[in-house]
């Protein structure tokens, strides 16, 4: 009996040297890890994951390529309105240039009695041209151009001023006389052609007549062809129109 105790009480003591020996689970990785392993992590779900960026991509994509169309299309757009613009600047150009023209020019054959001070001109009541004689800028100008542009077809008035100033280096008594002279031409600008009007400052009656009541106006016109050039004067269109309104 007493061997059996004994014998019972060493089977429990090896046991229990057994247990203290054995390593728990901790200790276990623990010494795994310190002799080279690498620890284990816990892996997550790797497909879900690249699906996801996957769709996200793809709709970017969509995305990008939509912009892009949308952008182009509006630069096909912008082309075709700046196109179509362009067409109709051309178009109105050339509808004015066929439609009808008309070149203006003023002509002095005044004496040296007389000293151009200021020209003035309206067509069809706006104001085409103005030079004063500042600095003697119309001292030595017989002729020159007025107005040259298109015009619609139908009726036009042309409208001249013409200031003149008594030249009393010539005869001392005109100094301080100023002779305003007003006149008004009427013509028709007819489609596909050119106007050519010329108005015409000179001295009428001769030397009889009073120095006031020789400054006056005429005006001479022709037509020709736009396209063609073939000129031709227009009956009746050369003529003395409009009296001086006055002059002091």
């Amino acid at each position: 009996m007493r061997r059996l105790w004994v014998l019972t009480l060493a089977v429990s003591g090896l046991c229990s040297v057994a247990l203290a020996q054995s390593p728990t689970p901790s200790e276990s990785a623990t010494d795994s890890a310190a002799a080279g392993g690498a620890p284990s992590v816990e892996a997550s779900p790797a497909g879900s994951t690249a699906s996801e960026a996957a769709s996200g991509g793809a709709g970017y994509d969509i995305r990008l390529r939509q912009l892009r169309e949308r952008v182009e299309d509006l630069k096909g757009r912008v082309f075709d309105s700046k196109t179509k613009l362009m067409l109709l600047r051309e178009q109105i150009l050339q509808n004015l240039i066929v439609e009808a023209r008309a070149t203006i020019s003023h002509v002095n054959e005044t004496s040296s009695a007389l000293v151009l001070e200021e020209v003035l001109y309206f067509l069809d009541n706006e104001k085409i041209y103005y030079q004063s004689n500042r600095d003697g800028a119309l001292d030595k100008k017989k002729e020159f151009s007025v107005y040259g542009g298109s015009v619609s077809p139908g009726n036009h008035i042309l409208n001249v001023e013409v200031v003149y100033r008594g030249n009393g280096k010539v005869f001392t008594y005109l100094s301080g006389y100023v002779f305003r002279v007003k006149s008004s031409f009427p013509f028709f600008a007819t489609k596909g052609r050119e106007v050519h009007v010329r108005s015409i400052a000179y001295e009428r009656g001769g030397a009889a007549s009073r120095l006031e009541d020789r400054p006056s106006v005429r005006f001479e016109m022709q037509q020709q062809k736009v396209v063609e050039g073939a000129a031709g004067g227009v009956p009746g269109a050369a003529g003395e129109l409009g009296a001086p309104d006055g002059a002091k």
